[in-house]
């Protein structure tokens, strides 16, 4: 029995189901297949007498016929039987390899179709031998044989299979509907439905399967089976000899697609209640495949429109800024990347949006994936903020300026009152007058300085030697009178670079000037110059009493100074030509150990 070949055609589905003996009988690769590819297994003239037998079979009310029939690959001949189950499913198996000392065969072997009631519901009792189940009695040796073939056949078939009589009896039902319901039917065979599934309980079954009789259509429908909770899909075929019931087991299939069913549940009730809009489209921006609810308050654009027409959001974006946008589009097609612009949507109301996005494949398939940000609350924030750190420097820098101002002002005012009540003292404080001046002409030119815009800067070629060569000997004086050892150390020969001269002096006057009041007399301020091929880097470093980590934190705050006459303003300046310059400037200090300033420029 397990070495007969044979397969289920459904006609209807124009596919064949192969067991594993015939695939190898007829050489093929697969036990699925269209019915196109299997008939061509066979010789023309058998193709031919199959087609003509089968439709004999369906449109003559025939039950089984046989033939002989020739395989294409081989040329072995074989005995053929074909069995109609039910609409458009037929059994086809062969028998033996055929030769001439066979008796023939011929259709005259057909079993029609009676109208006799116990024919359509036949009695195992009338076959002598007996299989587990059987699908219908044979009336000889050769078709109990077939009968057993047959059954081994639908005892393998991977869905549920059972027949039921026009009287409502059971009469076949293989193993994997035994699986599937619970039931064993070796206790009912030939009893009758309502015995085995009370019809209180299956209500519904009995509904379809009266349904399907009286209209003769097949039947579908999906059953929950309570006993072994086992999820079914029921595929109910009238024929003329009763129902023919297939059941497949969905029960995975249903969970899965309840998870899918939780997991969009759930990613709709964010979706619906975020602020910001998720989106998924094509690489090429033409076909979107998703975008979130939220996406018609934050561009003022439908979501069937923008659907219809991805490139729509273009339209609100403000002119100056589609470009970036665009480009920025192409650039997630093959990295994470992210843009912000501003848009103006049709309610004319204009928004700061954030859109970042990133390339992914599902299955082979790529799509670009995002979000867009509605960046307006936060951007309004900074610009108040920035406001009002510009309000907070100016009111600090005001009051700096008014005490910087006031104390030589006070002392001016003062030595006049006193000259011109003595005439004769007039000369004695007439030098610290000019100091006072001076020191209040020095306040003023740092906030110029500081006032002046970036884009002033004029760029010319200056050789460096000949500016550390100019700051040195204009303070090496001082130096010297405080005696101060002051020493360039530097790897430059004939350098030159792209700068402003008189900016890159006052940095260095700067830097070396506030050595050499920090040290003291008798100290150390060396400067050292290293060039590379990209940059030039300038420290100056002292050996006074340095600073500590919260002083180093401070530098550069306004009239923050470490001085007892100074203002501050002289970091402030440094650090502001500094940026102008595109450079940076570092602080190393020690409390006890001297401070290093570096500068590094570009060339």
């Amino acid at each position: 029995m397990n070495s007969t070949p044979a397969c289920l055609l459904d006609l209807r589905l124009q596919s064949v189901t192969l067991n594993q003996e015939m695939q190898e009988t007829l050489q093929l690769e697969n036990t699925n297949m269209a019915f196109a590819k299997w008939a061509r297994s066979f010789s023309s003239t058998t193709q031919s007498e199959l087609q003509q037998m089968m439709h004999h079979l369906l449109t003559e009310g025939l039950h089984e016929t046989s033939l002989h029939v020739t395989l294409k690959k081989s040329f072995q001949k074989y005995d053929c039987k074909l069995v109609h189950l039910t609409n458009g499913q037929i059994v086809l198996t062969l028998i033996s390899p055929y030769n001439d000392s066979h008796t023939n065969h011929s259709t005259d072997h057909t079993i029609p179709h009676s109208d006799n009631s116990k024919v359509k519901s036949v009695s195992r009792k009338t076959v002598q031998i007996k299989p587990r189940k059987g699908i219908l009695p044979f009336s000889n040796i050769r078709e109990a044989q077939l009968s057993k073939r047959m059954t081994h056949l639908v005892d393998k078939f991977p869905h549920g299979l059972a027949f039921i009589s026009n009287t409502w009896d059971i009469t076949y039902a293989n193993p994997k509907m035994e699986e599937l319901t619970g039931v064993s039917f070796e206790k009912s065979i030939n009893k009758k439905l309502w015995d085995v599934y009370p019809v209180d309980e299956y209500y519904h079954v009995f509904q379809n399967y009266l349904r399907a009789m009286e209209t003769q259509e097949t039947i579908e429908f999906e059953l929950l089976i309570q006993k072994t909770d086992i999820v079914v899909e029921m595929t109910v075929h009238p024929t003329e000899l009763g129902l023919t019931v297939f059941a497949q087991d969905i029960t995975q299939y249903k969970k899965h697609l309840q998870a899918l069913k939780d997991s969009e549940e759930r990613f709709a009730v964010l979706a619906n209640n975020i602020k910001d809009v998720f989106w998924i489209t094509d690489p090429d921006f033409k076909e979107l495949h998703y975008v979130s609810p939220s996406f018609q308050t934050l561009f003022g654009l439908s979501r069937r429109d923008f659907f219809e027409n991805p490139s729509a959001i273009l339209d609100v974006i403000e002119g100056a800024h589609r470009e970036k946008v665009e480009k920025a589009l192409s650039m997630m097609r093959e990295e994470k990347y992210q843009v912000e612009y501003k848009i103006k949507d049709f309610h004319g109301k204009e928004k700061w949006v954030r859109t970042r996005g990133f390339p992914v494949k599902n299955q082979g398939i790529p799509y670009v994936i995002g979000i867009h940000e509605d960046m307006t609350e936060y951007k309004e924030m900074v610009q108040l903020k920035e406001k009002s750190q510009q309000l907070s420097t100016i009111s600090q820098m005001s009051a700096g300026i008014a005490h910087e101002i006031k104390n030589p002002l006070t002392a001016i005012k003062g030595f006049l009152q006193i000259g011109a009540a003595n005439p004769e003292l007039r000369d004695n404080y007439q030098e610290i007058i000019l100091d006072e001046v001076n020191r209040i002409e020095t306040i003023v030119q740092d906030f110029m300085m500081l006032s002046k815009p970036k884009s002033s800067i004029q760029l010319e070629e200056v050789e460096l030697h000949q500016v550390i060569s100019y700051v040195k000997r204009l303070l090496e004086p001082e130096a010297e009178e405080k005696e101060i050892k002051l020493t360039v150390e530097s790897t430059y020969s004939d350098e030159k670079i792209m700068t402003e001269p008189k900016r890159l002096n006052q940095i260095l006057i700067n830097l070396v000037q506030n050595a050499i009041d920090a040290v003291g007399e008798a100290g150390e301020v060396s400067i050292d110059v290293k060039t590379s091929s990209e940059y030039i880097t300038i420290s100056v470093s002292d050996n006074g009493p340095g600073l500590t980590s919260q002083e180093i934190a401070k530098i550069g705050e306004p009239f923050f100074t470490t001085k007892e006459k100074g203002t501050g303003l002289g970091v402030m300046v440094s650090k502001k030509i500094v940026s102008d310059l595109n450079g940076t400037i570092e602080y190393e200090s020690e409390k006890g150990e001297g401070t290093t300033v570096t500068v590094k420029l570009a060339k």
